[in-house]
């Protein structure tokens, strides 16, 4: 047997793994942050790209030093490992990298999966190959399959029931700002409560935090929710007021003598342009429709020009079509969207705009929390690895040096920044309509069920709650206002990945462990 000194090679690459799975879950998961702000238009991809750079990283760094043994959570077998700890080292990149190429290709067709069960599949897979059915803990993975169905569930279950509470007491009432004003202060609070329990409980153990009785937890996030609370109720309440009424003496600057009449005037023009602009959209839906059966034309026009005419360019013609059939696709594409959001409600524009902040400030929290615990999923192998090699011997528990956690946190910021608009884009727009409002529903009752549910041994996923949550809320909607195709297909990627991480992972290991 070789020295473990032997294999800084193995180090070398896992370092260059790492940062390539991080760049996954960047592109996949960290997307599950940002993509209800981006698709309600609070925040623009560029933007999040900033907050992201800014909260995942100091999430990584200042909270994610976890214990790197994803083997901690008893999903394998630790015995077997300790006479022959290169083996682990061995294992560990295999897995790393068995879960970046899943994530990629995931990510690629736009599915938003769990990077935690990428990276358990994986471990799974390699442990197969080198231990057999023995060395996993097949009760630890019964309940990660059960979490398939109860997280989702219990995560859509919160949206549909917040969405509803808001919608029929602040949204549906005769003065929707107001009622949204009154019950902001609430919500302040739920935020604040909610997320800074989240980030007490799953990113603290840098701060030892986590060794605190929960009381002493629930005291903080309740006084964090409470100070939040105040604030809101004290400052930015009656500073909305006061730019609604500014805006609307703005609009009414005239002389009181003609203040009734002009209040007659606006109404009739007000008609007058609704009337003109249902004209206008019926005239831009017609331009649409001569577009399309225009490119239709031009490509009948084309298909016949490539079949009686052999002087053309064949390989231009079809490199026209293409482009053309592709174009007709985005147009239905988008057409389907659009009749998907016009079954949603439309809520009171002001109303709207007071829950961006909220929204924020959620995407804020659960960004910073993403950072601190999913980082691992990416980092954890090779903190493993490079502690084999310090050390030349196994260990079950280690810390995560700084300069894999920067690796960690690069590798998720680049990963949004180039390919989080894929996931973005899926969840935030095509599963369902998303608005500020409902945006904020979604990631609270995401973020209320990740917290209820890290007391428990079940494994959540945050992209399993996050996607369930909006769903919930699309579902509050009414039925036809979730596309149930794409829910589908989401499912089946939460299925495979398990056994492809694993297949992956165990053709790899076996490639290199076991060829001559």
């Amino acid at each position: 047997m070789s020295e473990v000194s032997d294999y800084l090679w193995l180090v070398i690459f896992g370092g260059f793994i790492a940062l390539y799975n991080a760049w996954g879950i960047g592109a996949n998961d960290c997307a599950n942050s940002f993509a209800t702000s981006v698709g309600a238009k609070v925040l623009t991809l560029k933007k999040a790209i900033y907050v992201a750079a800014i909260f995942e990283f100091s999430g990584a760094l200042l909270m994610g030093s976890h214990v790197t043994d994803t083997i901690r959570k008893k999903i394998v077998e630790t015995d077997m490992f300790e006479a022959n700890p290169e083996v682990l080292m061995l294992g560990m990149l295999c897995a790393d990298f068995a879960s970046a190429i899943w994530l990629t290709i995931a990510t690629y067709f736009r599915y938003p999966v769990s990077t935690t069960h990428s990276i358990i599949g994986a471990i799974v897979g390699f442990s197969l190959a080198y231990g057999g059915v023995n060395s996993v803990v097949w009760d630890k993975i019964g309940m990660i399959v059960a979490s398939w169905i109860i997280s989702p569930l219990i995560a859509g279950i919160f949206s549909l029931t917040l969405f509803y509470l808001v919608k029929r007491y602040a949204f549906k009432t005769d003065n929707p700002f107001e009622m949204t004003l009154r019950i902001f202060p609430i919500l302040t609070f739920l935020t604040f409560l909610i997320n800074g329990f989240f980030i007490f409980y799953k990113g603290t153990p840098a701060l030892k935090l986590d060794k605190t009785e929960l009381w002493v937890g629930i005291v903080c996030a309740v006084s964090m929710g409470t100070v939040a609370s105040l604030i809101s109720w004290f400052y930015f309440v009656p500073r909305l007021r006061d730019r609604t009424l500014r805006l609307r003496r703005g609009n009414s600057r005239v002389h009181p003598q003609l203040e009734g009449t002009l209040e007659v005037e606006l109404t009739e023009l007000d008609t007058e342009t609704n009337t003109d602009d249902i004209e206008i959209n019926r005239e831009e839906t017609s331009e649409e429709n001569i577009e399309i059966n225009e490119e239709l034309t031009l490509e009948e026009e084309l298909s016949n020009e490539v079949v009686y005419n052999t002087d053309l360019d064949i390989t231009k013609n079809i490199n026209r079509l293409k482009d053309i059939v592709k174009q007709l696709k985005i147009k239905k594409h988008d057409e389907k969207i659009l009749q998907l959001h016009n079954n949603a409600d439309v809520f009171d524009e002001k109303s709207e705009k007071a829950c961006t902040s909220l929204q924020v400030i959620t995407a804020c929290f659960s960004s910073f929390a993403h950072g601190a615990n999913d980082v691992a999923n990416a980092i954890a192998p090779l903190a493993t690895i490079y502690a084999i090699y310090s050390s030349g011997e196994f260990e079950k528990k280690s810390d995560v040096p700084v300069w894999v956690l920067f690796i960690g946190a690069i590798g998720i910021v680049f990963g949004l920044a180039t390919w989080g608009y894929k996931i973005i884009d899926r969840i935030g727009r095509e599963l369902t309509k998303v608005t500020p409002s409902r945006g904020f529903i979604i990631e609270l009752a995401a973020a209320t069920t990740v917290v209820f549910a890290s007391r428990t041994a079940i494994p959540v996923s945050t992209t399993h709650c996050q996607v369930g949550s909006v769903v919930g809320c699309g579902i509050g909607d009414g039925r036809n206002n979730v596309d149930w195709k794409i829910m589908k297909s989401i499912l089946f990627s939460w299925l495979i990945t398990l056994p492809v991480t694993g297949f992956i992972s165990a053709g790899l290991f076996s490639l290199c462990h076991y060829s001559p």
